[in-house]
């Protein structure tokens, strides 16, 4: 592996770095993490992978020694401002979309995560089940101004659920955490607390506050609308000059395809945090992950659900 030069930074508003380049120099990333656990977490002897989302960063550095890496610690927030202004950037951890955005263009899946769930405390999560159902009717849930929802303010979770927020006006009632440290331990804090009554997420979020603060957050599987696995991706910014996305992504995908998803490390590291709550992981992750690897090239990806 060539040598780079590894930097974590806090940047703050107004500072911006990774000036534009000539399409003729050497390509370059900006890797963008956060401190929103269980998706970054420092590596150390109880966590040998780190987070769900360190692994896959680290092992593309590695395979990609003829690209310039750099890395940058931001808010969640910011870290979108920095994919939308056309920084030379990428997120190793979004969501899979068929179609590039104004935001972010996307590579192959990367991952399979479980569906997400209502999470909530046991009182509330009785309450909930009783009046809608268990598993819960996401949409009469959402119009009961009975049970207050909290939201990280930069969390979006994707096209089917944001579009029956909108429509219920939910985003207008959601009492939003803010976009410090640690955004998603600071709403289940809040939860626990009682500020909210609950929060849309992933499962192993739950699994992972709950292991860190000897707590029992529930996690309550949605029925309406129906929830299906949801597909991880490397995003990379749309709006960067030189056509830089389709430019890097073709390298990162190349390094996915032949040295990354196939390989047993990095299985493992997304065993670690989904197996718990989604023991299906591995026959998904064969199906939708691996099997497409053997198939010929097209240009569509053919997947169970319509992508967020």
């Amino acid at each position: 592996m060539s040598k780079y030069i590894k930097q974590v930074l806090c940047v703050v508003a107004g500072a911006f770095f990774a000036p534009k380049t000539d399409a003729s120099e050497q390509l370059s990333i900006t890797w963008l993490e956060n401190d929103g656990k269980p998706f970054f977490i420092e590596k150390s002897n109880a966590y040998p992978h780190g987070g769900l989302c360190n692994e896959i960063t680290d092992m593309l550095i590695e395979a990609l020694p003829e690209i310039n890496h750099s890395k940058v610690m931001l808010p969640q927030k910011r870290g979108s401002k920095y994919l939308a202004d056309g920084k030379m950037a990428c997120y190793a951890c979004m969501i899979h979309r068929d179609k590039k955005t104004t935001r972010a263009t996307y590579s192959i899946p990367t991952t399979v995560y479980p569906p997400f769930s209502v999470l909530s405390t046991e009182e509330k999560a009785l309450k909930i089940k009783q009046k809608h159902g268990n598993p819960v009717s996401l949409i009469s849930l959402f119009t009961d101004a009975n049970f207050i929802y909290g939201q990280n303010a930069a969390r979006k979770f994707g096209s089917q659920l944001d579009k029956i927020a909108k429509n219920t006006k939910l985003y207008e009632s959601a009492a939003l955490s803010g976009n410090g440290s640690s955004p998603n331990f600071a709403l289940l804090s809040q939860l626990e607390h009682g500020y909210i009554d609950y929060t849309i997420d992933y499962p192993y979020v739950a699994d992972y506050y709950n292991q860190q603060n000897q707590q029992n957050i529930q996690k309550l599987t949605i029925v309406n609308p129906a929830q299906n696995v949801v597909f991880g991706a490397i995003g990379c910014s749309t709006n960067a000059p030189n056509n830089y996305a389709e430019k890097v992504l073709a390298e990162i995908n190349e390094a996915l395809k032949s040295k990354v998803l196939p390989s047993e490390r990095y299985q493992q590291s997304q065993r670690t945090w989904l197996e718990q709550s989604f023991p299906e992981f591995s026959t998904y992750y064969q199906r939708y992950i691996l099997d497409p690897l053997k198939e010929p090239a097209t240009d569509e990806i053919a997947t169970p659900v319509d992508h967020p």
